[in-house]
């Protein structure tokens, strides 16, 4: 048996990881936290924190901290139907009392923070600049990884847990035959950042229900599902008060189906009529760059003998609206109980592992099928047209996608039979 320096090993300092290690060392757990970048470093993100981030921030102590970096108070969504017709849901005012409100805060400066208060525990060991080349198995028991070190030298290190937070190319994951691109729900997207980007054009305070007194273009993320793009969506972010994330994604298949350039997309919706007036004295201060994902599906393994994978190597962002940090937040500190457990009975086989599958699960199984609907949506472009198009001006209707903005499972109230009367005759 190899010496175990360490109780887990943590591959991948994002969200996911950093949520990881913080929860083990905090639990007194000696932690190795391995990245292949140095920090601070950006990453590429559409930067919206919801309460599913905000809440565990708070949780790990980190909240004044939180506090203190640059950001964008976010108050509601803007949804864009193929054929224009748009829906501002607010943030219900309940919510935003108990909660706060959402935030939208650059990944460079978000990943930092929660890296800074990894570097102030002292059973997490940080590793920076270190790219993990493969695990490492004794008699098919993950136990260890192998990695390039600082000085660019092959280094082997044994843990008794591996956790893969390496992301949406998981070399933990793939060494498993657990693959993070889904055939199907994996997309490509791009982003760069925006300066002086006028407010939405759209008066969303003319709908009914509008809880918030402020003008929307003060804390909104804006969301369009357009033609040629759908399933996908242009999005616009602020995250500070002069600067907006802005991008777009679409589905692997639809990209090389189109023979499309994601770039020259971007660049093409950013130019067009519905837009152009909008970026007409913005300022591009970043180049674009790319990344892809895989969204949430049908229930997947997890964890195996000796690791387990959390966030986006894990595929674990939201159909629909793609957020990935909250719920990777969620994978971490679930497979950092899940650990703890395995370490209290010292036991790291597949089975006792399955703890994590089975906690997870059971909270995904519900927003799933909540997230089905609004993913039959935007499979079908003129239902979602006309279900927008109906939806913008009812009050109850309006207030069932409020309320899902803290809980996903609240969609599956759009499918009940009451909802659809609202749709067709409210």
């Amino acid at each position: 048996m190899p010496n175990f320096e360490f109780d887990a090993i943590v591959c991948g300092a994002g969200p996911a990881g950093t949520t990881t290690a913080l929860f083990l060392g905090k639990a007194g757990k000696r932690v190795l936290l391995l990245d292949k970048e140095k920090f601070p470093r950006d990453k590429i993100c559409a930067d919206n924190k919801t309460w599913k981030c905000l809440d565990i921030v708070k949780e790990l102590g980190l909240w004044n901290e939180f506090e203190k970096l640059p950001k964008k108070e976010i108050h509601g969504v803007l949804i864009g139907s193929p054929s224009g017709h748009t829906i501002y849901t607010p943030l219900l005012e309940k919510d935003i009392q108990e909660k706060d409100t959402w935030f939208n805060v650059r990944r460079e400066a978000f990943d930092n923070f929660l890296m800074e208060a990894c570097k102030k525990e002292k059973n997490i060991t940080i590793r920076e600049q270190c790219i993990v080349l493969k695990p490492l198995f004794k008699e098919k028991q993950m136990m260890g990884v192998q990695f390039r070190n600082e000085q660019g030298k092959t280094e082997e290190q044994f843990g008794k847990v591996i956790v893969g937070a390496d992301g949406s190319q998981s070399v933990i994951a793939n060494s498993v035959g657990l693959s993070s691109k889904i055939k199907g729900r994996y997309a490509v997207n791009a982003r760069a950042y925006f300066e002086n980007v006028q407010g939405p054009m759209e008066v969303v305070l003319k709908q009914r229900e509008s809880t918030t007194s402020r003008h929307p273009a003060l804390g909104m993320c804006e969301l369009y599902y357009l033609k040629g793009i759908c399933p996908g969506y242009f999005w616009i972010f602020p995250v500070d008060q002069n600067w907006c994330n802005v991008g777009v994604g679409m589905r692997l298949e639809d990209i090389e189906r189109k023979n499309i350039q994601l770039e020259n997309k971007l660049k093409e919706v950013i130019e067009s009529k519905k837009f152009k007036e909008r970026f007409k004295n913005a300022k591009q201060v970043t180049e674009v760059k790319q990344w892809g994902l895989s969204v949430l599906g049908k229930q997947r393994k997890c964890s195996g003998s000796g690791f387990v994978l959390v966030g986006d190597a894990g595929t674990f962002a939201m159909t629909f609206s793609g957020e990935g940090v909250g719920p990777s937040m969620r994978t971490g500190k679930i497979a950092a109980q899940t650990i703890v457990r395995a370490l209290d009975r010292n036991d790291f086989s597949e089975q006792s592992l399955n703890e994590y599958d089975q906690q997870l699960w059971k909270i995904l199984e519900p927003e799933i099928r909540g997230f089905q609907w609004l993913e039959f949506l935007i499979l079908h472009e003129k239902i979602f047209d006309w279900v927008v198009k109906k939806a913008r001006t009812n009050k109850d209707l309006i207030k069932i996608s409020s309320r899902m903005q803290k809980d996903y499972r609240v969609a599956q109230e759009f499918i009940k039979p009451k909802t659809i009367l609202k749709l067709l005759f409210g």
